[in-house]
């Protein structure tokens, strides 16, 4: 009998007091436990107004199994990805992510600090289908970690530039009500900058706006940004692993546009390094990658699959679209603080506002969707989109993609987190991506509504 699949794109999700329960949480910990046969797991949870309680379940399941638990209590998915890093110890992240509240979940992670790959991603999915579980002779002891995101401040901030102009930049931040309120509005003030934040309260309904920072919900953000005249605003998400950039006129810019930023200026420095990516990245990636001599290596969407080809590659940063930045001086995974540092170098090496420094890059038009669609109908639903298309697609990394030479791209790929196929579009010009969606749109239409 084959376990039912429990991790997406990105971790475990579900809704809490149907698939996500303290007792699913138990078998999680006693999961995590059994693979990893660690004498120490660190837990951290994110601030979700069910994360305490699922955090308990998943303690008692590793305590049960004779292993130590180090809480670290509230903390951000990087942060407790770098004390797992410089401690060698896996640890176990209760988090949704940029999930409405109603979610929660869990994301595992490897002593290397990177969640952990398919392989143990299986294993532990068919530990948890166990009915019982035994109880080892000795059960663990539980210790609360002392200010646990202290290493991991000390060292983003290492990174950060020319702290004496630091000093005269404004920064507003939206944490989202979301844990990264312990994070970038703290280390922007030990740099020196001035800060102003906007829901920097932690509060798991996030009442401030939803928990996925997308630009119709960043008004407020970047109202706050020309009021205050800051140099620039960034958003988070629920557990801080990402960040998308308001500029100085309050103009809200992509994730691939603040990846692509950042992917020049490091190139700029480091020529021929390697660049990591999903499938549904802007060509604006691989545009700067030419220009600086460097190489792009793409993968499938979720943050594993960059942070382990990172790490395979020997490649010095990944990015996402959706404002996912993995810097590796630092550590390969996803991190909104430390994307946000980037940025802040950005602007002080160049001696230039982040609107000009955007205005610099390539340009592209593109165009995102998300049609409904549940799981169970997912497969078939990809099955006849990849017939209709035959030959005409060019990459089946992850969904379907077709590449039309000198006019764009469009990619088709069932959601890893939610009961959605989405939708990508883009055009090299504005015209181009009109008639890519006059072309294949009814076809997208047709095929996921029926």
């Amino acid at each position: 009998m084959t376990a039912p699949r429990l991790f997406g794109t990105n971790g475990i999700r579900g809704v809490v007091g149907e698939n996500i329960t303290s007792t699913f949480a138990y078998g999680i910990g006693s999961g995590v436990a059994s693979l990893f046969k660690s004498k120490k797991i660190l837990v951290g949870r994110d601030g979700r107004t069910s994360s305490q309680m699922l955090a308990e379940g998943a303690v008692a399941g590793i305590l049960a199994q004779g292993y130590d638990v180090e809480d670290c209590g509230v903390i951000t998915t990087p942060g407790l990805q770098f004390l797992a890093k410089i401690g060698s110890a896996p640890g176990l992240v209760i988090t949704a992510s940029h999930n409405p509240p109603e979610y929660n979940g869990f994301k595992v992670v490897d002593s290397d600090g990177i969640e952990i790959p398919r392989e143990k991603e299986e294993r532990i999915e068919k530990l948890v289908t166990r009915d019982s579980w035994s109880v080892g002779r000795i059960p663990g002891q539980r210790e609360n970690r002392v200010l646990p995101l202290e290493p991991y401040l000390s060292s983003v901030k290492g990174y950060a530039r020319n702290e004496k102009l630091a000093n005269q930049l404004r920064v507003a931040v939206d944490t989202g009500n979301g844990v990264s309120s312990l994070t970038t509005p703290v280390l922007l003030r030990r740099i020196g900058c001035q800060v102003v934040t906007l829901n920097d309260n932690i509060d798991g309904r996030f009442p401030g706006r939803t928990s996925e920072p997308r630009p119709e919900n960043l008004g407020p953000l970047s109202a706050l940004v020309r009021e205050e005249k800051a140099a620039f605003g960034v958003a988070h998400d629920g557990d801080g692993d990402r960040a998308v950039f308001v500029d100085e006129r309050g103009v809200v810019h992509s994730g691939d546009k603040s990846l692509t930023l950042i992917e020049d200026e490091i190139l700029r420095k480091n020529p021929r390094a390697k660049v990591v990516t999903p499938v549904n990245s802007s060509m604006s990636v691989r545009e700067v990658a030419r220009g600086r001599k460097g190489r792009v290596i793409l993968t499938e969407v979720g943050s594993i699959h960059v942070a382990r080809t990172m790490v395979r590659e020997k490649a010095i940063l990944g990015g996402e679209e959706n404002g996912g930045i993995f810097y590796a001086p630092h550590q390969p995974v996803r991190d909104g603080t430390m994307a946000m540092v980037l940025i802040l170098n950005s602007i002080i090496e160049n001696r230039m506002a982040l609107s000009k420094l955007m205005a610099r890059l390539p340009t592209f038009f593109m165009n995102k969707e998300k049609h409904t669609c549940p799981d169970e109908k997912k497969r078939d639903v990809m099955k006849r989109i990849r017939q209709r298309l035959g030959d005409r697609v060019t990459s089946t990394i992850d969904g379907v993609r077709v590449d039309i030479k000198n006019r764009g791209w469009f990619l088709v790929r069932p959601s890893g987190t939610e009961p959605l196929i989405r939708i990508y579009v883009e055009g090299r010009t504005e015209n181009d991506l009109k008639q890519l969606l006059d072309e294949f749109k009814p076809l997208f239409d047709q095929t996921i509504g029926s």
